[in-house]
């Protein structure tokens, strides 16, 4: 729990170190127009791969639960990589251009497959075309009017009248 609060406090200052050191390499403005540069691919592959993730995920799940996930952690560590090209920082840009590299997605998929259990579940409810709502295989009571009667509602709630007093 320690490791990953160290990493987020050290990471903006390896950042800014990156910063100094690659504007001392490159100058100013070639550093600053990688940051621009590298902020408008975050843009482009978020608005790629995420658009295109959901529309995968929408189709019909034909496929086994196992390459459902597969497919859910490849086009989330895209968005994910995605998000660390937006954030500014020649680290996280690193660590977003190697999400967006097939192959390390695969070994990444690899790794956490291993930790992953898909569960299938079974659903009774079933819709068909040409209906108003969707049916179930529960058992239907119908009864007639003479079977059936409704309280009057006048007539006080026993949860109503409050307790007696018998001081």
């Amino acid at each position: 729990m320690r490791i990953p609060a160290i990493i987020l406090l050290l990471l903006p200052l390896a950042e800014i170190a990156g910063f100094v050191l690659v504007g001392q390499w490159l100058g100013v403005l070639t550093t600053l127009a990688l940051v621009l540069a590298s902020s408008v691919l975050g843009l482009l592959v978020l608005k790629s791969n995420g658009v295109s993730l959901a529309q995968r995920l929408r189709r019909p799940q034909s496929d086994t639960p196992e390459e459902t996930v597969k497919t859910l952690v490849d086009g989330t560590a895209q968005v994910v990589g995605g998000i660390l090209l937006l954030v500014p920082g020649f680290i996280t840009d690193i660590v977003g251009l190697l999400l967006l590299v097939p192959l390390v997605r695969t070994t990444l998929w690899g790794f956490i497959k291993t930790r992953i259990v898909t569960v299938r579940t079974r659903s009774d409810f079933q819709w068909r075309e040409g209906q108003s709502r969707p049916s179930s295989k529960d058992t239907v009571v119908d009864l007639d009017a003479e079977e059936y009667s409704r309280h009057d509602p006048n007539t006080p709630s026993p949860w109503k009248q409050l307790p007696k007093d018998d001081r």
